[in-house]
């Protein structure tokens, strides 16, 4: 009798959903972005001869976002949002999660950034260039390894994507756009918490990791604060981090970050600091640890924005992390962005890149540091 009585509320339960959902409609929206730089940059790197990295260039950056949804009688909205990059050489799709929002808040499940990520505020810059997380790397060949024509290759900046040496949008030891589960408060008198767990650092992957001498059970918190007082706007938020790991002797890798924004007739003044500690991530113990932290300007009248932005990171240099050597990234931009129509913004900006570590390839000598320079221009379209 039990079994049947469960059968048969099921079977309502089903028909009850069944007709909420034929009383509402699918919507289908396609948007995303496109971002073309057009610049003039110049940057030279200690430990090879004979570069020539200078002159003239063209780069971009593009998604196309499909994000389905459907709102229930009862008011509850549920969707998706999958990401398209629209160029790119080894990640497809960027993220791709489902997001079931109504008056108790939002849940989102899938391959997305953290609660703690998504909830900061960093210094306002009007540019789509960036300094904190953003394309000067582009530019300016500070990440990852610098070669010439003669064979000689040297390693520079590895730790730049979301590390402290590139970023105050960090992602507790990388783990970036893990398969997470994410619970976002509603918004009550300008105050908003998220919390996320992930199991591993899987990303756009359903296999069953195996957490033995791995780290795992990422735990990111965040929260903000967003209010207006007459002409005065506010914006303050904080995040913090832990993950378990299993590694015999090790520390469990923490986050720690906090921004804030202040506005007042059209001027806009903040920055943010964040933090990590007991990374494993990178091949060393500790070898993504370090500081970051922004501070800038800006001024919004009509179409017009202006901003300047200064960023600066430091952590552990991974490929010497046994010699206790570190390396530091400083970064200046300034811009102007001109608002063309909704969704249309041109754009003019100047920066200047300092990358310096401790000791080169192998802890011998000084470090292969970078500096250089960027002129340009650029269009983004958002849809």
């Amino acid at each position: 009798m039990k079994k049947v009585l469960l059968s048969t509320s099921a079977i309502a339960l089903a028909g009850a959903f069944a007709s909420t959902a034929s009383a509402a409609e699918w919507n289908v929206r396609v948007g995303g972005y496109m971002e073309q730089f057009v610049a003039y940059a110049d940057s030279s790197v200690d430990g090879i001869t004979g570069e020539q990295l200078g002159g003239v260039d063209s780069k971009q950056d593009a998604e196309i976002w499909f994000i389905p949804s459907i709102t229930l009688d009862n008011g509850i909205k549920i969707g998706a949002n999958i990401q398209l990059e629209g160029n790119t050489s080894t990640d497809t799709i960027d993220e791709s999660y489902m997001f079931i929002q109504g008056s108790f808040g939002e849940v989102n499940l899938g391959s997305e950034n953290s609660a703690g990520y998504k909830m900061q505020y960093a210094a306002p810059d009007v540019t789509f260039l960036n300094v904190n997380s953003g394309s000067t790397t582009a530019f300016i060949p500070f990440s990852g390894s610098v070669s010439n024509n003669s064979g000689t290759s040297v390693d520079v900046g590895d730790d730049i994507f979301r590390g402290t040496l590139g970023t105050t949008y960090l992602e507790n030891d990388r783990n970036n756009d893990a398969q997470r589960i994410t619970y976002y408060t509603p918004r009550f008198a300008g105050f908003q918490v998220g919390a996320s767990y992930a199991r591993d650092a899987s990303q756009d992957n359903n296999t069953q990791q195996n957490l033995d001498n791995l780290t795992g059970d990422y735990i990111d918190l965040g929260a903000n604060y967003v209010n207006s007082f007459g002409d005065f706007d506010i914006a303050l938020s904080a995040r913090w981090g832990i993950a378990f790991n299993d590694r015999a002797g090790q520390d469990d890798p923490t986050v720690l970050g906090f921004g804030a924004n202040f506005g007042f007739a059209g001027v806009t003044v903040g920055g943010s600091w964040a933090e990590q500690n007991n990374s494993t991530a990178g091949g060393g113990f500790n070898s993504q640890d370090g500081t970051a932290w922004d501070a800038g300007i800006s001024y919004e009248t009509g179409p017009w924005g202006f901003s300047f932005t200064y960023f600066h990171g430091e952590n552990v240099d991974n490929e010497n992390a046994a010699l206790g050597a570190d390396e530091e990234l400083d970064q200046f931009l300034l811009g102007v962005n001109y608002t063309l129509a909704k969704g249309v913004d041109l754009g003019a900006y100047g920066a200047y890149v300092d990358f310096d570590e401790d000791l080169s390839d192998g802890g011998v000598g000084g470090g292969n540091d970078v500096d250089g320079f960027i002129i340009g221009t650029g269009i983004k379209i958002s849809f």
